[in-house]
């Protein structure tokens, strides 16, 4: 019966149904991606948009647009069975890398450095052979924050830089230089920014500032003010007294060159 029905209609009404399976296991991944994986202020600044993107063109574009080519209702069911299986098991094993690529790059943690924060990617810390669960002893944040503190001896800061110029590791990619950041909360917020400095030349980040401080019902010096080094754009994080995260301002500009 369905050999009856015009081939276009068949394939569109199969590749309909594969589409409709696909945005169920887009969504949940898109909500791992954006709630999980790259918690606000990462999701743009780090690359969950970029994950994002790459998910959905395996997912709701690539497995459908398969079935909608190679589907053929005139083929033998045993075919047809072929052909779907075939088309699952690309799209299987390409999704599996894009979400593997998409976890892998996450931000595993963030370190204070040097007046800045760093995004470190979960990548960094697998080819070091350091477990991510043993960053959770710095911070109780997601993904922690944590500060890199040089030591003053002279023997230990020349090992640092052996392990600089050898292993191609920088200080706030070094584990054994790793702190508590509410410990350190005191020395972190000294290198804050002056952020009244920094709104007078982006009108953009002037109004974003001023709506989160209606939306928090606060007052701009209610806060601390320190840069985020990230992939894609810079981010200015906005830190309670106490050390919690409580916004951020989105800076499409490299600090120091306002």
């Amino acid at each position: 019966m369905v050999a009856n029905y015009p081939l276009v209609k068949c394939k569109f009404k199969a590749a309909g149904v594969h589409l409709f399976i696909s945005s169920i296991i887009f969504c949940i991944l898109a909500y791992l991606i954006a709630f999980k994986w790259y918690p606000f202020p990462y999701f743009t600044a780090d690359g969950g948009w970029q994950g994002i993107r790459i998910v959905a063109l395996i997912d709701i574009v690539l497995g459908p647009l398969l079935t909608l080519v190679i589907f053929n209702p005139r083929k033998t069911r045993h075919e047809i069975r072929f052909d779907l299986g075939i088309i699952a098991l690309a799209q299987i094993s390409v999704l599996t890398w894009g979400v593997y690529t998409v976890y892998n790059e996450r931000p595993a943690a963030v370190i204070h450095w040097s007046g800045e924060f760093y995004t470190m990617p979960s990548k960094s810390f697998k080819a070091q052979n350091i477990s991510i669960e043993k960053l959770n002893q710095f911070s109780e944040e997601t993904p922690p924050l944590i500060h890199v503190n040089l030591p003053a001896d002279p023997v230990k800061l020349q090992e640092i830089l052996n392990i600089v110029n050898e292993k191609k590791l920088a200080p706030f990619e070094q584990f054994q230089l790793y702190h508590s950041f509410k410990e350190n909360k005191d020395e972190i917020f000294f290198h804050q920014i002056n952020i009244d400095e920094i709104i007078s030349f982006n009108k953009d980040m002037k109004k974003e500032l001023r709506n989160f401080l209606e939306k928090t019902k606060s007052n701009k010096d209610d806060y601390i003010y320190l840069p985020l080094n990230a992939r894609y754009h810079n981010v200015i994080l906005i830190f309670s007294k106490e050390g919690a995260i409580r916004g951020a301002l989105n800076a499409p500009y490299k600090i120091g060159s306002v």
